[in-house]
């Protein structure tokens, strides 16, 4: 007999999914700005310099990283840090509206579905 899956457990499993693309992804591009590339000019900045970007890009991925892993296991705490961390992103893509707007509406509207998809199925967690 087929074990049943709680409502709302693809939810968890599609936000813990993208955390867990966009955490290795900062982690490379934290990486890459600790090496000071020449593809990531510093001159753009707005605040520091490319080693607390790095640095900053780093923690960020592993604490995305973390939170995609508590999500698959369909933590409770990983939903509620999902839904933190998607808070934290919305916002941060809001300011960077100005600068890449096509890019920050769709990681705004990823973010706003997982925030949706685990606060309205948080009781699918374990």
């Amino acid at each position: 007999m087929e074990a049943s899956r709680p409502a709302g457990a693809g939810w968890f499993t599609f936000a813990g999914v993208l955390f867990l693309i966009a955490g290795v992804a900062n982690l490379l591009w934290g990486i890459g700005a600790l090496d000071d590339a020449s593809y990531l000019p510093e001159d753009g900045l707005l605040f520091s310099n490319l080693t607390f970007w790095g640095w900053v890009s780093i923690i960020w991925g592993a604490v995305s990283i973390v939170g995609g892993g508590l999500l698959l296991s369909r933590s409770a705490v990983g939903a509620i840090m999902g839904i933190f961390i998607a808070t934290l992103s919305a916002f941060f893509w809001m300011f960077s509206l100005p600068v890449l707007p096509i890019w920050s509406l769709v990681v705004i509207t990823i973010d706003l579905l997982i925030i949706y998809g685990l606060s309205a199925h948080i009781d699918a967690a374990k």
